[in-house]
C-alpha cells in the first residue's frame, strides 16, 4: 500500500494486519476494529473534531545564523546515553524541502508536510521558540524508542526552530471521542506499548510529567506512540510517579470516555468493565505502582490478552 492511499484511507480493519511491524503482530488482531468509525476518512476529516484554526504557516525565510549546538545539559543528565542521536539542525527553512500539506492542533500546532521529491510519504512539522531549541533538539535525540515519536531532521531559521516527525495521524483523543468503546484486547493493545515506553523513559532516568490522550498518537499499522519528548526531564527518586498516574487516566478515558469529577480513578459501568476483569485490576494499580517497571510486571496478565 503506498503512503498516499495509506493516509488518504484511515483504514485500520482491513489494513493493519497485513501492514503491522512485526514487534506490534500481536496487536493486528486487536486494534483495527477499535477505529472502524475513523473508515474512511482522510487526515483531514479524521481529526475535524481535535482541529482548530488551520495553523498560520511559519515564516519562510531562510536564516544565515550559527546552527544549535548541543552541549551536556546537567540538570537533565550526567552522561549522554548510548542511545543517543547527535540530530543537526540545519541552517535552512523546512519549506525548501517540504511542501505544507494542512495545519492541525494536535496538542499544539503541526503542519502535515510531505517532500518535494515525488512519491515521498508525509512527516509531521512542529516548530519552536529558538529559546526552547537547545532542550528540544536534545531530547529528540536522546529519547528514541519504538514507541515514542521519532524525530527525522531539524531546522533553525532567525525566528523560529522545527523539528521534522514521523507522520502519526491519529491521537487517543480521537479515540475517546469516538462512539466505538475499546474491548479489553484493545485497550491491552494501546496501554501495553504506551507502557513499554514509559518503561524506557524510566531506564533512561526520565518522565514526561504531561501523559494524556492527547501526548499518545497511533497511525494505521497499529503503533502507539509517546508524542512531545521535549517534555521530559529528569524524575527524582523520591518523587510521585507522574506518568504512571496519568497512565490511569489515559485508561479510565478510554474505558468510559470521561473521568470522574472527583479526580477519583475508576469505572462506573461495571456491566462493560466487571470489578474482576484484568483491565479494571490494571486500572487501580496505576493508582499504587511506584514505578511503570513494577506496572508492567504486577499486570503481565492484563498485557498477556493481546496475544490470547
Amino acid at each position: 500500500m503506498s503512503s498516499d492511499n495509506r493516509h488518504t484511507r484511515i483504514d485500520f480493519l482491513k489494513a493493519s494486519a497485513q501492514l503491522l511491524p512485526a514487534q506490534h503482530a500481536e496487536s493486528s488482531a486487536v486494534l483495527p476494529a477499535l477505529s472502524s468509525s475513523l473508515v474512511g476518512e482522510t487526515p483531514e476529516s479524521a481529526s475535524k473534531k481535535l482541529i482548530s484554526k488551520r495553523s498560520r504557516s511559519p515564516k519562510d525565510d531562510t536564516d544565515h545564523t550559527s546552527s544549535v549546538k548541543i552541549s551536556k545539559l546537567p540538570s537533565i543528565s550526567e552522561s549522554r546515553p548510548s542511545s543517543f542521536t547527535n540530530i543537526i539542525a540545519r541552517r535552512e527553512s523546512p519549506w525548501d524541502f517540504y511542501e505544507k500539506v494542512l495545519g492541525l492542533d494536535l496538542n499544539g500546532s503541526v503542519t502535515v508536510a510531505q517532500r518535494k521529491a515525488r512519491h515521498s510519504g508525509f512527516v509531521a512539522v512542529r516548530a519552536f521558540p529558538v529559546a526552547a531549541a537547545e532542550k528540544t533538539l536534545y531530547m529528540h535525540g536522546r529519547v528514541r524508542h519504538a514507541n515514542i515519536v521519532e524525530a527525522l531532521d531539524a531546522f533553525t531559521t532567525e525566528t523560529s526552530f522545527f523539528i521534522v516527525l514521523e507522520h502519526m495521524p491519529l491521537s487517543l483523543d480521537q479515540i475517546v471521542q469516538c462512539a466505538k468503546y475499546p474491548t479489553e484486547k484493545q485497550l491491552a493493545a494501546i496501554l501495553r506499548q504506551i507502557l513499554d515506553g514509559l518503561v524506557f523513559l524510566e531506564r533512561e532516568g526520565l518522565e514526561h510529567g504531561f501523559l494524556d490522550c492527547s501526548n499518545i498518537v497511533l497511525n494505521t499499522e497499529g503503533d502507539v506512540k509517546i508524542a512531545n519528548q521535549q517534555c521530559c526531564d529528569k524524575r527524582l527518586s523520591n518523587q510521585e510517579p507522574r506518568d504512571v498516574r496519568a497512565l490511569g487516566i489515559i485508561a479510565m478515558e478510554l474505558m468510559q470516555k470521561y473521568t470522574q469529577d472527583n479526580g477519583a480513578v475508576g469505572v462506573e459501568n461495571l456491566d462493560r468493565w466487571p470489578s474482576d476483569s484484568d483491565a479494571v485490576t490494571f486500572l487501580s494499580e496505576t493508582t499504587s505502582a511506584a514505578s511503570a517497571r513494577e506496572l508492567r510486571e504486577v499486570t503481565s496478565s492484563f498485557r498477556s490478552k493481546i496475544a490470547g
